[in-house]
């Protein structure tokens, strides 16, 4: 079934769409708003751009957490695994196993 999309990756491709979208929304909508003529204690647009630059917050540390869980996760698979197996994995000798060769 080459060339189709299954569940899994219709969703992850949807959702890092959706988070591109709202990412780039809200730093537009802020840098666009930045210097507005504020009304006063309850002004519309200062609660939005609250409320969009929280979103971009929340966004860059989700999404710099999942880079460090990614690149953790390639660390321990590529280095630390092959390490570990080795140790047991290792070839064992004649003289490890004390086995005297007379002839």
């Amino acid at each position: 079934m080459k060339g189709r999309f299954n569940f899994r990756q219709w969703a992850a491709l949807m959702t890092a769409v959706i988070l591109t979208v709202v990412f780039f929304s809200s730093s537009f909508f802020v840098f666009t708003h930045l210097s507005h003529e504020c009304t006063g204690s309850h002004c519309r647009v200062c609660q939005e751009i609250e409320v969009c630059i929280s979103a971009i917050s929340v966004i860059s540390e989700a999404i710099g957490t999942a880079a460090a869980v990614f690149i953790s996760f390639q660390i321990t698979n590529y280095r630390i695994v092959p390490y570990i197996a080795g140790l047991f994995l290792r070839p064992v000798s004649l003289v490890d196993l004390k086995v005297r060769m007379d002839n």
